[in-house]
């Protein structure tokens, strides 16, 4: 990849940054208050219930356990819905890919600047989870660095799978198949709200393939000093590069006609 194409994608952000701005207000409303209500029902309402939790080896409190849980979560649900819903909507309604395909930018620097928006979304509200741990004294200050570039490649990954979905999607409405299938259960099986270990062995084995257990696997090991799953690693890269590039090829496939 050149200089010129670097620049390319680097305009394509900064389009999608321009109209952020304009809409930051919304943004706060409707992306930050989600995870934001369920620190406050999980971690204050269901963590006074449950004092501690014995989990990685280690004792802690629920309130912890469920912070770093949302952080994975937050990724999950941002990285997806705003690739999917977002991009089918600039695609096929808006037709922005189209319009800006016209110009020099290719439609390959298009969807590059795409899901790198998309990810830059997902990480900027799973950090704000990160930054409420950190003032609550739940997470290390150290979370923070550490925690940004994991946010935003797991933002980049469920971004992918977003842009996949849409990528096929030949309704908008589809797009609610894979949202109840792929993404809901990982919400529910991936140690979110629970030790994974709590669960039947053969369900363990599956949710430690799927992309948000290793997530949220490693979110804790950088927030809550858990022991290191040497396993997340592969299973992160294997996730990025299927999602990110079959997105793309998969996107481009139905652009370009």
């Amino acid at each position: 990849m050149n200089a010129e194409s670097l620049w390319a994608i680097w305009c394509v952000w900064l389009r999608y940054f321009d109209v952020f701005r304009k809409s930051v207000f919304y943004y706060m409303v409707t992306t930050l208050v989600e995870p934001f209500l369920f620190l406050l029902s999980f971690g204050f309402g269901v963590g006074a219930l449950v004092k501690s939790l014995h989990a990685g080896g280690m004792v802690l409190s629920y309130r912890q356990f469920i912070f770093s849980g949302i952080v994975g979560q937050t990724v999950l649900f941002q990285g997806f819905f705003e690739a999917s819903y977002g991009s089918y909507v600039r695609m096929y309604y808006q037709r922005i890919f189209h319009s800006m395909g016209t110009t020099p930018i290719t439609l390959s620097e298009v969807l590059w600047g795409e899901l790198l928006w998309d990810s830059t979304k997902g990480a900027m509200a799973a950090i704000t989870v990160v930054l409420i741990g950190t003032l609550t004294g739940d997470f290390s200050p150290w979370s923070l660095l550490i925690m940004l570039p994991l946010c935003f490649v797991g933002s980049m990954i469920f971004a992918g799978c977003g842009l996949l979905v849409s990528a096929g999607a030949k309704t908008i409405e589809e797009i609610s198949y894979p949202q109840y299938l792929f993404i809901f259960p990982m919400f529910l099986f991936c140690g979110v709200f629970y030790p994974i270990e709590t669960l039947p062995h053969i369900v363990q084995i599956i949710a430690c393939l799927l992309p948000l257990t290793a997530i949220v696997s490693l979110t804790r090991t950088v927030t809550l000093h858990f022991p290191f799953d040497w396993w997340a690693i592969p299973n992160v890269i294997f996730w990025w590069a299927f999602f990110v590039l079959y997105s793309r090829k998969r996107m481009l496939q139905r652009l370009v006609k």
